[in-house]
C-alpha cells in the first residue's frame, strides 16, 4: 500500500479525530505537556497557561535554536508544546484563579502536573472545578499518584525510571542501573495519561460524567514492566541487567560493522540463527551443541557476538541489511537523529515535519505517530510564544475589555 491509498477516504480539511474538544493546561516540565501535545496533535484546542514573566521552566532548557538562549529559543520546550495557544497568568493570585475557572468553564479536559495537593491549595482542584464544570475530565499527573504513602513526594523521570523498574534492567550485566537515554519515565506518564483522557471522553459520551484522571511516572513504568511483575510475584525470577539480550537466545546485539556504523539483529529463534549461519557462511554452526538451540545460544552468548561481529566487521552496515532482508532476518540500522531526520521513510511517514515559527520561521519537529486514515492528525503551529495569546483568549473567550487586560497586566496576574 501507498500513502495515497492509505489517505483515500481523508478530509481534507480536518485537523485530528479530536477537533471540536477543548483543553486547558497548567502543565510544566514534560510529563503534562507530553499529555497535552498529543491532545493537541489529534484535534484539540488546547490552551497552555504559564507563569508570567518566566513561563514553563523548560522554556529555559538547552539546547536552543540559533544559539539564542531566550524563552522562545528552547527545543525542548517547542517540541513538547507544538500546536497550542499560550496564555499567562499567576495561579498563586486570586484573580488569577479566577481567570483560570472561567476558562475551565469552558474546556473538556484539564491537564495539570503539579505536586498532589497544589491545585487544590490554589482553588484549582478537582472538587473545586467540578462545582463550576460537572462533566469536567480533570487529568493529574505526578510523580507517585494522588494517594498512597508517596503521593506527597516530588517526582522526576529519573525518580520514575528508578522506582518503577525501568533503571533495575537497563545496563550491562554486573554494571551499575542505567536511566534510559530519553526522559521516558515522564513520555509513558503523559502517553498513559492522553489514554486516560480520551478513555474518560468516551465515557462521558455515553453517560454524562465527568471524572479525576489519576497518572503517575511510577505507576506508568510499572504497566510497561512486561514479566517484571509476575516474574517477581509468581514465577520466583528477578528479572536483571543484561545488555541488549532479551533472554531467550541470541543473537540480539548491537554490532559494529567495518564502516564504523552500528546495526541491531535480531536472530534468536532457531530458523532465523540457521538463515544467519548460512549468509555467515558458517553452515556448521546449525548443529554445533554450543548453538543449535535457543538454549545453548543463550548460554554461549558471547560465542555467538564474536561470530556475529567477525562477520560484520568485513561488511558495510548497508551490505549486512541488504543480506539479512533477503534472509528475512530482523535487522535495522542503529540511526543517530542526525541521520533520523534525513531518513526517506521518516519523511514518507510525515515524522519529519516543518512547522512555521513567529519568530525562528521553518521549524522541523517529529511528527504526529498515530495515522488517521479518514480524519488525519497534524501539528497545527510550533509552540506559543510566552502570553502569545492572552488577548485572543481573555478578549474573546473572556469578553475581558482592553483595559481589564492592561489592568491585569499591570497587577502582574498575567
Amino acid at each position: 500500500m501507498n500513502k495515497g491509498e492509505f489517505y483515500a477516504d481523508a478530509d481534507a480539511n480536518s485537523s485530528g479525530p479530536l477537533q471540536g474538544i477543548r483543553v486547558l493546561e497548567a502543565t510544566n516540565y514534560a510529563s503534562g505537556p507530553v499529555c497535552g501535545m498529543i491532545l493537541s496533535d489529534f484535534g484539540a484546542e488546547s490552551i497552555k497557561c504559564e507563569m508570567p514573566g518566566k513561563g514553563d521552566p523548560n522554556r529555559g532548557v538547552p539546547p536552543f535554536y540559533s544559539d539564542e538562549k531566550d524563552t522562545e529559543s528552547s527545543v525542548v520546550f517547542a517540541g513538547i508544546n507544538r500546536g497550542k495557544k499560550g496564555v499567562t497568568l499567576d495561579f498563586r493570585q486570586a484573580e488569577g484563579q479566577e481567570l483560570f475557572r472561567k476558562l475551565a468553564a469552558k474546556a473538556d479536559i484539564i491537564i495539570e502536573n503539579f505536586t498532589p495537593g497544589t491545585m487544590a491549595k490554589w482553588n484549582l482542584g478537582y472538587q473545586q472545578i467540578r462545582e463550576i464544570k460537572p462533566d469536567i475530565i480533570y487529568i493529574s499527573i505526578s510523580g507517585f499518584g494522588q494517594f498512597g504513602p508517596l503521593h506527597h513526594k516530588k517526582g522526576f523521570d529519573p525518580v520514575g525510571q528508578a522506582m518503577g523498574g525501568l533503571m533495575s534492567v537497563t545496563g550491562e550485566k554486573g554494571g551499575r542501573p542505567l536511566r534510559a537515554g530519553t526522559v521516558i519515565a515522564d513520555d509513558m506518564a503523559g502517553w498513559q495519561a492522553a489514554l486516560g483522557a480520551l478513555a474518560a471522553l468516551q465515557y462521558r459520551n455515553s453517560t454524562g460524567k465527568g471524572q479525576w484522571v489519576d497518572a503517575c511516572l511510577t505507576d506508568a513504568q510499572l504497566y510497561a514492566s512486561s514479566l517484571g511483575v509476575m516474574g517477581a510475584a509468581n514465577g520466583d525470577y528477578v528479572w536483571q541487567r543484561n545488555g541488549n539480550s532479551l533472554g531467550g537466545g541470541g543473537p540480539m546485539n548491537t554490532y559494529l560493522c567495518g564502516d564504523g556504523e552500528y546495526v541491531s539483529v535480531f536472530a534468536p529463534f532457531d530458523p532465523h540463527w540457521k538463515a544467519l549461519s548460512g549468509l555467515m557462511g558458517r553452515e556448521e554452526l546449525i548443529d554445533d551443541p554450543r548453538t543449535n538451540t535457543w538454549q545453548a545460544r543463550e548460554q554461549n552468548a558471547e560465542f555467538v557476538d564474536e561470530v556475529v561481529d567477525g562477520w560484520l566487521g568485513n561488511l558495510t552496515s548497508d551490505e549486512v541489511i541488504a543480506a539479512c532482508d533477503s534472509a528475512q532476518i530482523v535487522v535495522a540500522p542503529v540511526l543517530g537523529f542526525d541521520q533520523i531526520i534525513k531518513n526517506e521513510h521518516f519523511k514518507e511517514r510525515d515524522m519529519i515535519y516543518e512547522v512555521e515559527h513567529p519568530k525562528h520561521g521553518p521549524l522541523t519537529h517529529f511528527g504526529v505517530a498515530d495515522k488517521f486514515s479518514v480524519s488525519p492528525a497534524h501539528i497545527k503551529a510550533t509552540a506559543p510564544m510566552l502570553g502569545q495569546h492572552n488577548q485572543q483568549i481573555y478578549e474573546q473567550e473572556l469578553g475581558l475589555s482592553t483595559s481589564e487586560i492592561a489592568a491585569l497586566r499591570e497587577k502582574g496576574v498575567i
